[in-house]
């Protein structure tokens, strides 16, 4: 990788990674000096049609380098061309793709129900009081020892009773009781499974990605996802016979062929923008993930090809490099240079679908219920400021006949 001040430094101090370590130190134990460069296509290396190689096996056969560095994985078509030391590392091939972020409403408290059953809900009560009223007018005509509650004192009573709440007045008779009761049983059993929801909205966050595995991706058509073009990556998926890769070829190569990039910077910017899955070595899109938060990682990994630095066919030394290669790893270098760059991943984990995050509520999870008070509290001081003016009002009209009217009984 280029360094962030990189426009400042000159030459082989302006690069950094995991390969920029490890030919360090094959240069120190080897003793020989090297210049990095870029490769001028930014290709890794494939065979073109007219049997000529372009990228950093290209630049190995014409003879401009000495040295291949990067992602070269170990293939049958690339051997025919270089060599290859000991491979340093076993790749394989993951998908990345963006996380997808959970949406929070102010009103959120609403989601345990359906919009249909909240409708329903309000409807039945409507209906209740309704039916109540009618049957306490009804059970009470030629009582005098109970009077019907009136309609008002039916809406309390039955809005009271759906939020646990108690009223003044009670229907006093038989089918007034009865319907009291069923009513109460469907209030019991809708407070129940709202409460029960409700914990699960708001406490429980659950991490639900649309794509679980590698293979869903095959089964589906809204994500798009692609490789970069003329790559080992897509050489697999094109020779492949199994079949869910061999149908993500055809979706990447005939039916959308947009979604297959010239490098994989272009991919990870992509997959930075949603809706799209890159499919590329795990080695990078891990890096990717540790790197940002909002990138995850999902498997499982498939295609295993060892890693190598590739060198010009018969060169002289190819076994050094090599010997080096196992030295480093025996000694555990090649580990400690891993862990230098692949860090341990301070994020949530997406990878694994089945797992519940719980998390504390925030103001933006209940927001809407404070704001129900507020509102409450608005109208219930609004009403009681007007039932106040108007009250005063009557007083001070009844007050001013008072007056009006002399001690005998006549109009002044």
């Amino acid at each position: 990788m280029l360094k962030h001040d990189y426009k400042v430094r000159t030459g082989n101090n302006q690069y950094e990674g995991f390969l920029v370590d490890l030919i360090k130190e094959v240069a120190n134990m080897l003793n020989f000096q090297y210049d990095i460069y870029l490769v001028h296509d930014g290709k890794f290396g494939s065979k073109k049609a007219d049997g000529n190689w372009n990228g950093m096996i290209g630049e190995l056969i014409s003879g401009n380098a000495t040295l291949a560095l990067g992602l070269l994985s170990i293939t049958s078509q690339r051997e025919e061309a270089v060599d290859f030391t000991k491979p340093f590392m076993i790749r394989y091939i993951t998908v990345l793709m963006k996380v997808t972020k959970s949406t929070t409403s102010y009103f959120e408290f609403l989601n345990p129900l359906h919009p249909f059953v909240w409708f329903c809900t309000i409807g039945a009560l409507l209906f209740v009081i309704i039916v109540l009223y009618v049957l306490e007018r009804i059970g009470n005509i030629n009582r005098t020892d109970y009077p019907s509650i009136s309609f008002k004192e039916c809406f309390w009573f039955v809005f009271g009773s759906l939020l646990h709440g108690s009223t003044d007045a009670s229907p006093s008779t038989l089918s007034g009781r009865i319907l009291t009761a069923s009513w109460w049983f469907f209030a019991l059993i809708l407070i129940l499974s709202y409460t029960a929801n409700l914990t699960a909205f708001l406490s429980v966050k659950t991490i639900n990605t649309p794509i679980k595995t590698v293979t869903d991706l095959a089964s589906q058509t809204r994500i798009k996802y692609g490789t970069v073009k003329s790559s080992g990556t897509s050489g697999f998926l094109k020779n492949t016979d199994i079949e869910h890769f061999a149908k993500m070829w055809a979706q990447m190569s005939e039916i959308e062929p947009s979604s297959m990039v010239d490098t994989s910077e272009v991919g990870f910017k992509k997959v930075k923008e949603g809706n799209y899955a890159f499919i590329w070595d795990t080695t990078v899109n891990k890096y990717k993930t540790i790197e940002d938060c909002d990138l995850m990682e999902i498997g499982p990994p498939f295609d295993p090809q060892g890693l190598g630095i590739s060198v010009p066919t018969g060169a002289t030394y190819t076994e050094e490099f090599s010997m080096a290669i196992l030295k480093l790893n025996d000694t555990g270098r090649i580990s400690e240079m891993e862990r230098k760059w692949w860090v341990h991943r301070n994020c949530p984990d997406y990878s694994n679908p089945s797992t519940d995050k719980t998390s504390g509520l925030q103001i933006e999870n209940v927001a809407g219920v404070f704001f129900i008070l507020v509102g409450g509290v608005a109208i219930a001081a609004v009403l009681c400021l007007g039932d106040y003016i108007a009250k005063r009002i009557l007083k001070s009209v009844k007050k001013e006949k008072v007056h009006a009217i002399s001690p005998e009984g006549d109009d002044i």
